[in-house]
């Protein structure tokens, strides 16, 4: 399988849409590599990033790193699967998400955190990276 199939769009109380995508594949005979990838897109508010040192800066780097919308992504994956069962278990993962999650994806303050969150770990990775960088930059001019 190629590019993943949406196989359910659940929509939630609060409004977010919850897109499931079967992103499973044949492995070898009759085995089968199952994953269920769920996507939940978050407008990205300013409000989301007040209590952040200057919120309008990080909201404005945000915005700029992934736009308008924000996509949480979460994958549920199981390994050499019997053909007959594929089907079954992706029912299974998905109604596990659903029954587990869902409730979580509803509260009040889950975008926000969400958000945050991603902010706060993609800030991290530029700062790594940019460390990074500096030092192959210092041992390439021999410092």
């Amino acid at each position: 399988m190629g590019e993943p199939r949406l196989i359910k769009i659940v929509t939630l109380s609060n409004g977010l849409k919850v897109y499931c995508y079967d992103k499973s594949k044949h492995v070898v005979g009759d085995r089968w590599y199952v994953c269920l990838r769920v996507e939940v897109p978050i407008e990205v508010r300013k409000e989301f990033f007040n209590g952040l040192g200057s919120a309008d800066e990080a909201y404005e780097e945000f915005v700029k790193a992934f736009g308008n919308k924000y996509v949480f992504s979460y994958e549920k994956e199981r390994n050499f699967i019997a053909e007959g069962d594929v089907q079954r278990l992706l029912e299974d993962l998905l109604n596990d998400f659903v029954a587990h999650t869902g409730s979580y994806l509803v509260h009040p303050s889950w975008q926000k955190r969400c958000i945050v969150k991603a902010y706060q770990d993609w800030k991290e990775k530029t700062r790594l990276r940019q460390f990074h960088e500096e030092l192959i930059r210092r041992v390439d001019e021999g410092e």
